[in-house]
């Protein structure tokens, strides 16, 4: 292995990708106005196989299925008057986590700001009120517990929001969420939607793409590390290791790895007395474990890689380390790839250099959190564009919770937000990093996307609802 330069702004960095949201909140606030949304409408995907489908330019009228009545008469819930709708976030703005934070709060401003200038939800522009709670779970839970009962929003955008699920299942506020761990895919909590992914989902999809690449091979040796504290992945680690071995794997070692940890040596010890061939990261820590390697001039035989190497941002301020680091995203790149450039990649693009031109850059606009939380404003948009004149709490959950295949057109569709079958958009892409030293950039090409063929084996279309279930009780 040639040797590598040294990891730049270690701990910054693997906060980073913990915090595409933590949780703790501020006294200062920022309202956005935004409102109506312009219809979703699709942009083809690719089939469970990985094949390309063809993409149309032009924005349908296309209504997402739903059984989901509109409602028409009685009183809006508070947060909405005759011209506002208020919209709530509690979100990580500041401290080293706080660039991911920006993503997920631009996306989502961007989108309300857009369905604002084009004249609101059915005359209605949208307020959103955002806090930051710095990564704290506390102050997490006390920015949402504001947000409702003095702000009385209508609905929630949060980051890692785990630490609110039962006060927000309580109030039975939507929220939209970034998903990764079981808790926010339990039936039990069935106004809260996951917008990025799940960390078992993700590692399906990662085998099935390394697969594709020809890099899985019969017997391959395979190391997890995982992280049990900011994002508790613990209780999936029983069935990423089914994962693995399903595709002819040996796991080898599961070690919990985090940012507190802090060393990650003692581990790449172990990995490389084992003769790992693929080191499988499960935790934002990920980092620290490849400054480790470049100090043992150390790498598994196979390669290394994971969703939450998944970030450009991350990936670049990571340097040449990141070099070959397998990693997925959510959705379309701003060159439009894989499934092809559209009116609404553009529409996108426009949107956030109009609110951030610091944000419209490719590195920024292809990361999985801002990909999720533009989509997961359209969704909230839709929403309540479907309730009419009266907007309620519990005719929102219902257009949410009844919505089929909803195309966002960056991403592919939402398939379902069902309570007992909780999916989100579900397939990813997967690359490796490569690193331009002229640019000094992190850059991947997109592939096809890819769906998990070991679904019907953990339970089928809704198996991320049932397992979580079956886990957590």
């Amino acid at each position: 292995m040639r040797k590598r330069t040294k990891l730049i702004s270690f701990i910054a960095v693997s906060a980073l990708i913990a915090g595409a949201c933590g949780n703790r909140a501020d006294d200062e606030e920022s309202d956005n106005t935004s409102a109506p949304a312009t219809e979703a409408a699709p942009a083809d995907t690719t089939d469970a196989s990985g094949t390309e489908a063809q993409t149309d330019d032009t924005p349908t009228t296309d209504a997402p299925t739903t059984d989901a009545p509109t409602t028409t008469v009685g009183v809006s819930d508070p947060g909405v008057t005759d011209d506002t709708i208020k919209i709530g976030g509690s979100v990580t703005l500041s401290g080293p986590t706080g660039s991911i934070g920006e993503e997920v709060v631009g996306a989502a401003t961007a989108y309300f700001d857009l369905v604002n200038g084009q004249g609101g939800i059915n005359g209605r522009m949208i307020e959103f009120i955002t806090y930051d709670d710095r990564a704290d779970s506390g102050q997490y839970l006390a920015n949402v517990k504001k947000l409702v009962e003095e702000d009385e929003v209508i609905a929630l955008v949060t980051g890692f929001g785990d630490a609110g699920v039962e006060y927000i299942s309580s109030q039975e506020i939507p929220t939209i969420t970034f998903g990764v761990s079981p808790v926010t895919f339990q039936s039990k909590y069935p106004t809260i939607y996951p917008m990025v992914g799940n960390a078992l989902l993700w590692t399906q999809e990662t085998i099935a793409g390394l697969d594709d690449q020809g890099v899985i091979e019969e017997g391959m040796k395979v190391g997890i590390i995982y992280d049990d504290a900011l994002i508790d992945i613990a209780p999936y680690v029983p069935a990423i290791t089914e994962s693995w071995e399903n595709v002819g794997a040996e796991v080898v070692s599961a070690d919990v790895m985090t940012l507190a940890t802090g060393n990650c040596d003692p581990l790449v010890l172990k990995m490389k007395d084992l003769d790992v061939d693929y080191w499988d990261f499960q935790t934002s820590a990920w980092f620290l474990c490849v400054q480790a390697a470049d100090r043992q001039g150390w790498e598994p035989n196979i390669g290394w890689g994971g969703w939450p190497a998944s970030v450009p941002l991350t990936a670049t301020v990571a340097g040449p380390l990141v070099e070959g680091v397998w990693a997925g995203s959510n959705g379309d790149q701003p060159t439009g790839a894989p499934r092809g450039f559209t009116d609404f990649t553009q529409e996108y693009i426009d949107a956030v250099t109009a609110y951030d031109p610091e944000l419209a850059v490719p590195m920024r606009l292809e990361s999985p959190a801002m990909l999720g939380y533009w989509s997961g404003a359209k969704l909230i948009v839709a929403g309540l564009e479907a309730q009419g004149d009266v907007v309620t709490k519990a005719g929102l959950n219902d257009w949410i919770q009844n919505v089929e295949n909803f195309e966002v057109g960056v991403t592919p569709p939402v398939i379902s937000m069902a309570p007992d079958c909780k999916t989100g958009s579900e397939v990813i892409w997967i690359a490796q990093w490569v690193w331009d030293e002229t640019e000094e950039i992190a850059t991947r090409e997109a592939g096809p996307y890819f769906t998990s063929p070991q679904k019907d084996q953990f339970g089928g279309e809704c198996f991320l609802t049932i397992i979580s279930d079956e886990i957590l009780g």
